[in-house]
């Protein structure tokens, strides 16, 4: 089963006349994003994430985190900032000397992907480990608690 973190709706949340640009269709670009976010979790949390854990049952975990196991209400928020920065509003600006709407769009979507995902991070990830079912306190404990990483 395969995990959907935004779809064309969650995107017209942020932008409701996105459809009216000329683009017939997101699910591309949503997928790109979908990946995007996933592969930013694998690089930002899952380390972390990953050594803090002790308990002897899980230090089997894979070396990459399931996809699935990840609750999806929590990053389409993320998702949505990401295609709309990253491979929507790309697409629709001109890149001339003087930025048109859709690169300060695309500037302000980008922005705010990178500050999205940084809370997320904060606040901690769910992720259900065990696969319950449920994520429990111990699985969405954050793993930065804005000290000096080196």
């Amino acid at each position: 089963m395969a995990i959907t973190l935004a779809t064309i709706s969650d995107i017209q949340t942020y932008e409701p006349d996105i459809i009216d640009f000329g683009i017939p269709e997101f699910t591309d670009e949503i997928s790109k994003a979908q990946a995007d976010v996933f592969r930013d979790l694998r690089i930002q949390w899952w380390p972390t994430y990953h050594r803090g854990i002790y308990d002897l049952a899980k230090l089997t975990m894979s070396n990459e985190p399931d996809e699935d196991l990840f609750t999806a209400s929590q990053l389409t928020r993320a998702c949505a900032y990401n295609a709309l920065g990253f491979h929507i509003y790309p697409k629709l600006a001109k890149f001339e000397p003087e930025q048109d709407l859709f690169e300060r769009k695309m500037e302000f979507y980008r922005k705010e992907y990178s500050r999205e995902l940084d809370l997320v991070l904060r606040d901690g990830v769910e992720y259900d480990a065990d696969s319950s079912g449920t994520v429990t306190d111990d699985e969405r404990e954050p793993t930065h608690y804005l000290r000096l990483k080196r």
